[in-house]
């Protein structure tokens, strides 16, 4: 089985967007679309991301199960995937994939959270409005990655209300949930952050679509399987452990849930690291 396409980001330098955009956008991301030639097994950290395909006719595939969604030119990830795959129609060019800020992003389209659920992925027209097909149009004519990054974050900035409003402690929590690579707790959480679990519960749903205890546990995962990209051998108890996994048996029944399949043989699919 091929890797998954947020490893792939992981992989990539960030490009820091301008100090305007800073709150709004936490970075942007250039994938070679010859990465996606094969299927490839989509993840999410639950966090909001807009991925740009190379052109505006180019067209990608999701499969859950028996669901199949094909989406053209460009793409919001949902929040939260299970046994997902993508596969590029024609894997030539480059992505560009631009990951936002929650908070920032759910308050200018507060439905959103709810809406992504629906599906493993959707198109940029139907989820943030029929504004929206300005931006693609401006990047379609648009001769380079920085031609792009410049017409994505002009158009963000009309997007934006005037004084944008602040949820501080929502964006402390998913800076330390990061750092932490998910392995935290909503008590510990709650606790660091000196809320109780309604406010948290409250903030989270409204803000990412997911309980903390759902978030937490998927953005754990995905730490995980970035563990098994890079590990050279793989041991998978070390793996299991060191990302909070009560065991091997608890790590392989996650592991399935999410992806289908068992990491071990997840991992003999991956290619060889130079």
């Amino acid at each position: 089985m091929p890797v998954t396409l947020y490893q792939y980001m992981q992989s990539l330098e960030m490009i820091r967007p301008s100090a305007a955009l800073s709150r709004l956008i936490t970075g942007f991301y250039v994938l070679p679309a010859a990465r996606l030639e094969d299927s490839c097994l989509a993840v999410s950290d639950g966090m909001p991301a807009v991925a740009f395909l190379p052109h505006p006719e180019d067209r990608i595939t999701f499969t859950t199960g028996n669901r199949t969604v094909t989406l053209a030119g460009a793409w919001i990830s949902s929040q939260y995937l299970e046994k997902t795959t993508l596969q590029l129609q024609r894997p030539e060019g480059e992505l560009l994939i631009v990951r936002f800020n929650p908070v920032l992003f759910y308050q200018r389209w507060p439905l959103l959270p709810a809406r992504l659920q629906q599906g493993a992925a959707g198109s940029l027209p139907a989820l943030l409005g029929p504004e929206s097909t300005t931006l693609l149009q401006q990047l379609a004519s648009a001769t380079s990655t920085t031609a792009k990054i410049h017409a994505t974050e002009a158009w963000m900035a009309t997007q934006l209300p005037e004084q944008p409003g602040h949820n501080s402690l929502l964006e402390t929590a998913f800076s330390y949930i990061c750092q932490r690579k998910g392995l935290t707790t909503v008590k510990e959480l709650t606790a660091f952050l000196g809320v109780n679990y309604k406010w948290l519960e409250r903030n989270f749903r409204y803000y990412t679509g997911l309980p903390p205890k759902l978030f937490l546990r998927q953005h754990r995962f995905v730490q995980a399987c970035l563990a098994l990209l890079y590990a050279r051998p793989v041991d998978f108890m070390a793996v299991a452990l060191e990302h909070g996994y009560y065991d091997q048996n608890h790590f392989i029944k996650e592991f399935k849930q999410f992806t289908g399949m068992a990491p071990g043989r997840f991992r003999k699919g991956l290619p060889e690291r130079r």
